[in-house]
């Protein structure tokens, strides 16, 4: 059985149909979307209606939590009138607005990470300090954001910048085994002793990737890289 991985598709849905017509699926191949699903590319409602008609499993990237997010706050507004803090322009405001029961029911089903033998899916990054399995909530939605990490391995806020910081997956020690992310954008899989970055910027015009794992317990052992163009918008 095939353990296959997408990086982030950004409404990118005919690159997406392209990639999995590459990879010739099989019955017995289990699927996994790391994240990031929606935002940016012209077709994300049709991504995750296609995501869900195939039966591929989603890590939930924080695209997705940002409109279960608002929903939330959509919801207690209609009870209460306490106004949403969560402001969405019009792209997204008509995502959202077209996104059905059925969808938020399957978001709202996707966990934060996903545990595979020795692999685990997450859609942005991890310090060595969080434990997965006894995570809190915050630590969960961090799951979803972190990037960078200072010289004492805090997480730095998008844009900030400290002396000696560098990417999580480069201080990252395989306590969680063997992880595969998406979120920051690489010119071409990043590769690191515990970990692969697959976000290579489809909605960019780059490449969209599908990480092909044939041994979960050893995910390092035996895998390859399928990859199609991008198409500028």
């Amino acid at each position: 059985m095939r353990t296959i991985i997408y990086g982030d598709v950004h409404g990118c849905l005919e690159e997406f149909q392209r990639l999995r017509s590459e990879l010739d699926i099989e019955e017995s191949d289990r699927e996994i979307s790391i994240g990031d699903l929606l935002d940016r590319g012209p077709f994300s409602n049709e991504v995750l209606q296609y995501v869900r008609k195939e039966n591929i499993e989603l890590v939930l990237g924080n695209h997705e939590y940002k409109y279960l997010r608002y929903k939330k706050h959509d919801e207690l507004f209609k009870q209460t009138g306490k106004k949403n803090p969560m402001e969405l322009n019009d792209e997204k405001l008509n995502i959202y607005k077209n996104l059905s029961d059925e969808d938020f029911e399957f978001l709202a089903s996707a966990p934060f990470f996903l545990k595979i033998d020795n692999l685990t899916l997450l859609h942005a990054g991890i310090t060595n300090k969080i434990d997965l399995d006894n995570a809190s909530k915050k630590e969960l939605e961090s799951l979803t954001r972190i990037r960078n990490l200072d010289a004492n391995q805090k997480t730095l806020a998008l844009g900030q910048t400290s002396f000696g910081s560098r990417h999580w997956s480069e201080w990252y020690d395989g306590g969680e085994g063997i992880i595969v992310y998406g979120h920051e954008v690489f010119d071409k899989v990043k590769k690191d002793k515990y970990s692969f970055g697959i976000d290579t910027g489809c909605v960019y015009g780059k490449k969209l990737t599908a990480l092909v794992v044939y041994d979960t317990k050893d995910p390092m052992l035996n895998y390859d890289i399928v990859q199609v163009n991008g198409i500028v918008f």
